[in-house]
């Protein structure tokens, strides 16, 4: 189930805002023109043709929408204005071969002001866009707006049901040319609409409202309309059945095969629940089922006799779970595979059937190309909306879609009554493949009760499958007889790290003019707290800003004094190492970190796949020393979430820096240092046998020659050994330094970073370049980003700018920012990229190039002589000076040379493979230096 605040028993009134989100539309477009928005240039000069379709009684409106065309087309070369009847065959002059992109409206429409010049920009940034999609509303005959409509981002199933995008759209022109249609009908465009979702064809969607159509009631969906959606999706292979349902179309997939199913139904003995449950799933209409029922309410001969009885007649077994801890994710996995379907249906025991063919429209869904997981909309034993997919924000975590609405509302998303994708949907009834349930391991048990589903929904997003909702009331809920009102704190953490990624950057499939905190859309609210600010203040985490902002004077005040050691604490190290210099078994450690914002990148990560492979292999029991504020729930699961169990099975301890907190650390075999901060802390701590330092880049790089440098580079003098990630960073420490190491080379994980998949584009394809947005010192962001506008100033649309991480875009820029990713996620864009472009200051690279290199990418990096362990100048990357003109130069020879990119790419693979392809190999001897340092 979805985590929401009224099931955790957070204080209300301690996090969220005494107003959320607006009621009125009025209200919310005066907010939007008192926030403004500065948009940057495009840089292609976009042409339009907008086509005003008219009939008899329409004929007096062309000029109103004639007069918002030319306002909107103020600063525009070119944009060609034609009239044509709604039901005219097209005459092929009618559609301008010139034209960039294709508008057609109703006459009476008005185009908004800065309608045009938001496409323009649009298509700057992804040239790849054949639609792009914007939001609507309806403008009355006295001039009110009302009934805006906020369209989510390109949804296929939506668009089965239901033309989502009427109007609201530009088409590219290469669309008419691909896909010829007979009028500019509004099922004609339909048609066009549904032909391009099915070949995958890329679109954006703008969440501005740029049109205003004339108030009118919604169109009737016809039998017409039906006969089309059928006859489409017949000519790209899919057979199906389709009738009109009052707003929507009901769309019946129909597979020739239809694949045996697995209902996994866990209870905990209810008969009240399976006695509703079971008849009703007898009169299932499906040819091949098994119902596995696992029941933790305790075997008895009374229970199984009970069972024989009801049931009777099914394909059915009973498994009894008497596991503790009880673990809801671990019961159905268990579940799941005590069955032989193909395909697996988690079904709660306290739904009911009340559509005989509820599985043949779920399987038919499911077996559609590119779907992940299907589920429905379900409703109260009353009839109450209980979930119409899960949307990630409400409270900080995430809640159903809906719940608590009446069927067939209206909203802002448009009608309850639409199929609709979502990030999620409910465990109490959804379906997945076998294979594609397998491949994401199933249902994540670091979740005991709630949450776990949330996650299977996203691990399918993550692998580029769709989640559908079928909107029928094909199964009811009775959740209130069963469901408890508490969730396992553990979850509430557990859920925070996979849901944080949405948390920052939205839901794509609520538009972000919706309030994110509410499941019953409501106006955004300008003073609405981001979720992912709700989330952390209930988990008890200070909000902290991850730009850097602090001066570089305040830091060193800040940390002079706990930075601080002197020359008898070095040698009583020194002395330490010498008594302790015989080999011995390492079985304890602390680990001294900073405080966890996200545990799944850089160096910290790596640390934690050290610990959670000295723990596996070695026995070694880890406790995290955790220089900041104490939340051990925090920390346990984030370091679960990293490495599973690695949080569960470890030590926990905090302090503050001072010598006073130092001096109450537990005692351990070795201490290991993860950033130079804590290298001074762990000279400094008592009863340590052995003190290491995971070094992982030239920390004092980090900032100008200051005392902040000066501190940082004093904690290489500290005698403790090094465990140097990279043979650069070794030669830093042992060369320039004097200390003594040990090297190993980074690797990636090649079950997510691979080249399998890769696209094949064509010349007319645009070069998409990749850069790792993040304003910190040693990335030089300011020459990336300047070199990127250069080269996308002078390209225009031949190129593709993509940036990832943190916001830290300027509004003016022409790039891509798909924002903070689940690093699961990242590997499909990489794959898709053809240049990445890394520029760091310091001696490490970070491991973006290799997770890069490793699907295929060729890198622009800096020429230095510390980069060179990875990168072969021609051979698998193409070196730069870190000026921009050189970097500019770098780059345009690649997006110039397809040739040179292909044999770039092989050699970075080549690369990847050879030395880079293997974690445990790359950290196979820390255990033997832990051991033995002096190599005695």
């Amino acid at each position: 189930m979805p985590v929401t605040y009224r099931q955790t028993g957070i204080n209300l009134e301690r996090t969220n805002p005494s107003k959320t989100g607006l009621d009125d539309y009025e209200d919310w477009l005066q907010q939007e023109i008192r926030i403004g928005q500065v948009l940057p240039k495009a840089t292609v000069d976009v042409s339009f043709q907008i086509v005003v379709l008219t009939d008899a009684a329409s004929l007096s409106l062309v000029d109103t929408t004639r007069r918002s065309i030319i306002d909107a087309a103020e600063g525009f070369t070119s944009v060609r204005v034609t009239e044509a009847n709604v039901v005219s065959e097209i005459d092929p002059q009618q559609i301008d071969s010139a034209a960039d992109f294709v508008l057609v409206l109703d006459a009476g429409s008005v185009l908004r002001s800065d309608a045009l010049r938001e496409i323009a920009v649009a298509y700057s940034i992804d040239p790849e866009a054949k639609l792009i999609t914007f939001d609507s509303d309806q403008v009355t005959a006295k001039g009110k707006r009302v009934q805006p409509f906020f369209r989510p981002q390109w949804s296929p199933e939506m668009l089965l049901g239901a033309n989502y995008v009427g109007a609201a759209v530009a088409f590219n022109r290469s669309v008419f040319a691909a896909h010829p249609i007979k009028t500019f009908a509004a099922r004609d465009r339909w048609k066009l609409l549904l032909e391009l979702s099915l070949e995958g064809h890329s679109s954006t969607h703008l969440p501005k409202v740029l049109l205003s159509e004339p108030e009118s009631p919604a169109a009737r969906l016809t039998a017409d309309d039906a006969s089309m959606v059928k006859a489409v999706l017949k000519a790209h292979g899919e057979e199906s059945s389709v009738s009109v349902a009052g707003a929507v179309l009901r769309v019946l997939p129909e597979p020739s095969v239809l694949p045996s199913v697995s209902i996994v139904v866990p209870t905990r003995h209810s008969r009240q629940n399976l006695l509703r449950l079971l008849p009703s799933l007898r009169k299932t209409d499906y040819p091949d089922i098994e119902l596995v029922v696992v029941d933790n309410g305790g075997e008895s001969d009374e229970n199984n006799d009970w069972y024989s009885e009801q049931l009777d007649g099914l394909d059915a077994s009973v498994k009894w779970w008497t596991e503790q801890p009880f673990n809801y994710s671990r019961v159905n996995n268990f579940g799941a595979a005590s069955g032989r379907g193909e395909v697996i249906l988690f079904l709660n025991d306290d739904t009911e059937i009340v559509d005989p063919s509820w599985l043949r429209q779920i399987v038919g869904h499911l077996l559609r190309d590119g779907v992940g997981s299907v589920g429905l909309q379900m409703r109260e034993g009353h009839g109450l909306i209980q979930h119409a997919g899960v949307m990630i924000g409400p409270g900080g975590f995430a809640d159903n879609l809906f719940a608590g609405m009446e069927p067939h509302s209206e909203t802002l998303i448009g009608p309850t009554d639409w199929y609709r994708n979502s990030l999620a949907t409910t465990g109490a009834c959804v379906a997945l493949r076998r294979e594609d349930f397998d491949e994401v391991g199933g249902l994540d048990e670091r979740f005991i009760l709630m949450g776990s589903d949330v996650v299977l929904g996203l691990d399918q997003v993550i692998k580029g499958r769709r989640n559908v909702v079928i909107p029928f009331d094909l199964v009811r809920h009775y959740e209130s007889l069963t469901r408890g009102s508490t969730v396992p704190e553990k979850d509430l953490y557990a859920s925070y790290w996979r849901y944080y990624p949405w948390l920052q950057r939205g839901d794509p499939y609520v538009s972000e003019n919706v309030c994110r905190l509410t499941s019953t859309p409501k106006f955004r609210y300008e003073y609405d707290p981001e979720p992912v600010d709700l989330a952390l203040r209930g988990l008890g985490r200070p909000i902290r800003k991850q730009a850097q902002t602090m001066g570089i004077s305040a830091e060193a005040i800040a940390l002079s004094s706990t930075a601080s050691i002197t020359r008898q604490t070095v040698a009583a190290v020194h002395a330490s190492h010498a008594e302790h210099s015989e080999p011995f078994e390492i079985k304890t450690i602390n680990w001294f970190i900073p405080e966890i914002d996200m545990p799944f990148f850089g160096g910290l990560n790596t640390a934690f796949r050290l610990a959670h492979k000295l723990s596996v292999e070695h026995g070694v029991h880890n406790r995290f020393v955790v220089l900041g504020e104490p939340n051990e729930l925090f920390l346990r699961t984030a370091l679960d979430a990293a490495f599973a169990g690695l949080g569960t099975n470890c030590s926990v301890a905090f302090y503050n820096g001072t010598d006073e907190e130092l001096a109450r650390v537990p005692a351990a075999d070795a201490a290991v240092a993860t950033l130079w901060l804590t290298a001074i802390h762990v000279a400094k701590a008592k009863d340590i046998k052995r003190r290491f330092y995971l070094v992982q880049d030239y920390e004092p790089e980090f900032y100008p020659a200051s005392s902040m440098f000066a501190m940082a580079e004093e904690s290489y003098r500290l005698g403790l050994y090094g465990l140097c990630n990279t043979t650069s960073m070794h030669k830093v420490y042992t060369e320039e330094y004097n200390g003594k190491g040990v090297a190993f080379v980074p690797a990636v994980d090649r079950t997510i970073y691979h080249p399998e998949g890769r696209r094949v584009k064509t010349d007319e394809d645009p070069v998409t370049i990749f850069a790792y947005a993040r304003d910190h010192f040693r990335n030089c962001w300011e020459l990336v980003y300047a070199a990127l506008s250069r080269v996308k100033e002078e390209y225009g649309d031949r190129v593709k700018v993509i940036v990832a991480g943190a916001r830290y875009l300027p509004p003016t820029a022409n790039f891509l920012d798909l924002g903070l990713m689940d690093y699961r996620a990242t590997a499909r864009h990489y794959r898709d990229t053809d240049i990445g472009i890394t520029m760091q200051i310091s001696r490490h690279p970070s491991y973006l190039p290799l997770e890069l290199m490793s699907c295929g990418v060729p890198m622009v990096a800096p020429d230095s002589e510390w980069f060179t362990w990875i990168f072969d100048d021609g051979k698998n990357s193409s070196l730069t000076m870190r000026s921009v003109d050189d970097m500019v130069y770098n780059l345009s020879r690649l997006i110039e040379d397809s040739e040179l990119r292909a044999s770039l790419s092989k050699g970075a693979l080549d690369t990847i493979d050879k030395n880079h392809s293997d974690w445990d190999a790359a950290l196979g001897g820390i255990y033997s230096y832990l051991c033995n340092p002096e190599g005695k």
